[in-house]
C-alpha cells in the first residue's frame, strides 16, 4: 500500500509512504525503511522480506525522484538544504504514523541504506530519543566536516544516558567503500556515542556497499528481540 506522507514541506512534500508486513494498527513493532539514492521504497520493502518477522509493520518513505538530497553526503550541509531537512521530516512522519497507531518509538527500528542511511543518521542527530534500534548502513552523518558535530541536546541533557537514551545504533561499513570513507563512519559513531547511544560499529573488509547478508541477519534479530519483549 502507498499513501502520501503528511506534515512534510519542501522538496519532499509530495513523498509517499509505502507500507508492508503487519497492518500498523495491529503491529507490535514498526520498522522504518529509508532507501538510498536511485532506490525506491517499494524495492526496500521487498528486500525487507529477508529479515522480516511476523508482527512487525514496515513503513518506507519514498524520496521524490528517488533522491533524498542533491549533493554528496560530505558536501557542506547548505548544499543539501532544504532537501535534507525535508527528508528528515519524512522519517519523522513515518515514526509518527507508528506512534499514532500505538507503537511507541521504543519499539521502532530505523533502517537507512546509503543516502537513506545519512538521512536516518541526521534524523537521530536532530530528533534524538530512545528508539528500539537503528541501522545506518554504508552511510555517515552528512556535512563537510564532522568535527564538533553533536547530537541535539547532548550538552544540556538532563539524563545520564544522554538524549539518545541508550538507543542501539549499528553502523555497518566497509574498509574500501567507494562512496563512504571509513573515517567518516567512525566519526559518526563517536557523535552517537557522545549522544548516549549504544553504538555497534562494524567495518568489514572489502569494498561492499549496501545491505549485506550479515547486516540483514542482525536487523532480523533486533526485530525479533523487540517482538519477544512485547
Amino acid at each position: 500500500m502507498s499513501r502520501r506522507i503528511s506534515g512534510v514541506s519542501g522538496p519532499h512534500a509530495e513523498a509517499t509512504l509505502v507500507t508492508g508486513g503487519a497492518p500498523v494498527a495491529a503491529a507490535e513493532v514498526a520498522v522504518v525503511l529509508v532507501h538510498g539514492r536511485g532506490g525506491t521504497a517499494e524495492g526496500l520493502v521487498r528486500l525487507a522480506g529477508e529479515f522480516y518477522r511476523s508482527g512487525a509493520t514496515l513503513l518506507a518513505p519514498g524520496a521524490v525522484r528517488s533522491t533524498w538530497f542533491p549533493a554528496p553526503h560530505d558536501a557542506p550541509q547548505s548544499a543539501n538544504e532544504p532537501a535534507l531537512s525535508s527528508a528528515v521530516d519524512c522519517v519523522a512522519s513515518a515514526v509518527d504514523v507508528a506512534r499514532d497507531a500505538g507503537v511507541p518509538p521504543e519499539r521502532v527500528v530505523l533502517v537507512g541504506v546509503s543516502q537513506g542511511g545519512a538521512v536516518v543518521a541526521e534524523f537521530l542527530r536532530r530528533r534524538p530519543r530512545g528508539f528500539g534500534g537503528a541501522f545506518v548502513v554504508s552511510a555517515a552523518l552528512p556535512g563537510e566536516d564532522l568535527a564538533g558535530v553533536e547530537v541535539e541536546g547532548v550538552v544540556a541533557a538532563a539524563r545520564d544516558d544522554g538524549p539518545l537514551a541508550g538507543t542501539p545504533i549499528a553502523l555497518d561499513g566497509s574498509e574500501d567503500d567507494p562512496y563512504v570513507p571509513v573515517d567518516r563512519v567512525r566519526a559518526t559513531a563517536r557523535v552517537f556515542e557522545r549522544g548516549g547511544a549504544a553504538v555497534d560499529l562494524r567495518i568489514d573488509p572489502g569494498d561492499g556497499h549496501g545491505l549485506s547478508d550479515a547486516t540483514m541477519e542482525r536487523i532480523g534479530e533486533r526485530i525479533e528481540g523487540l517482538l519477544g519483549d512485547g
